[in-house]
């Protein structure tokens, strides 16, 4: 992307298991030009990506209990926020079991996505008080559309939790409502990347649904070990990612 605004610009990029794999930024990186710094962890709820995995004893900050604990992840600090002239928030897709809450909802009181996000948010902008970096670019990402994986049963069309009427998609509609409600830029994954059920099999970790060497007779610590996994994503879905991501900030 030549002459892009970002071109030796520091960029800040804040989420869970799809960042920290680290390839989608490295293709922002190598097409925008801009120097790339990761706070990310998988299997992290906002809340603890935010404060990080010690920061609170409310087990709805992460979704999956196995990678959720067991190590030492530290909180987003006003050092990287004041580093930055753009920060990316891709996150949500260890948060599908909660609900969505409305405007003005913050936690603790209210643990919802639009409470969660607005705590985040609240939190970076202290951070940008702090350091005086008050001309930092603030930029959300909704989620993909994820297939089926060992930890959900459900792909991200389908309903999750089982009746609370809400699915991948009516998150990423959330996400961009918290971005309206905050006044900041939203690039809407799921609608936009091209992701979907008929190109999982290109841009998916796996290209097919079941995992091909799967035995029932064994024991497994996830609790839907037929699933392979379709939810994170191959080199070319990263780099998918990380090109619509890219094109989207030269508008942020």
């Amino acid at each position: 992307m030549k002459n892009s605004k970002w071109n030796g610009k520091n960029v800040l990029v804040v989420g869970d298991s799809l960042t920290s794999d680290g390839r989608w930024q490295k293709r922002f990186s190598e097409l925008t030009g801009a120097n790339i710094e990761t706070h990310a962890y998988g299997g992290l709820g906002i809340i603890e990506i935010i404060d990080g995995k010690t920061a609170s004893a409310d087990k709805s900050v992460c979704y999956d209990p196995i990678t959720g604990t067991g190590f030492e992840f530290g909180p987003l600090t006003k050092e990287k926020i004041g580093w930055a002239d753009l920060v990316i928030l891709l996150m949500g897709y260890n948060e599908r079991h909660i609900e969505y809450g409305e405007r003005g909802d913050m936690y603790p009181e209210k643990a919802t996505l639009h409470g969660k996000y607005a705590y985040a948010l609240e939190k970076i902008y202290s951070f940008i008080e702090e350091s005086g970096n008050h001309n930092l670019h603030i930029m959300l990402v909704c989620p993909h559309c994820v297939g089926k994986y060992d930890w959900i049963n459900v792909d991200g069309y389908g309903e999750f939790p089982e009746g609370s009427g809400r699915s991948l998609e009516t998150m990423a509609e959330a996400v961009k409502d918290i971005a309206a409600y905050h006044n900041l830029p939203c690039y809407d994954a799921w609608h936009n990347s091209g992701i979907n059920r008929f190109t999982w099999k290109y841009f998916a970790n796996s290209s097919t649904a079941i995992k091909e060497d799967y035995d029932p007779s064994k024991n497994y610590v996830a609790p839907y070990p037929q699933y392979a996994d379709q939810a994170h994503l191959n080199a070319a879905g990263y780099a998918r990612i990380g090109e619509c991501i890219a094109a989207a900030a030269e508008l942020a």
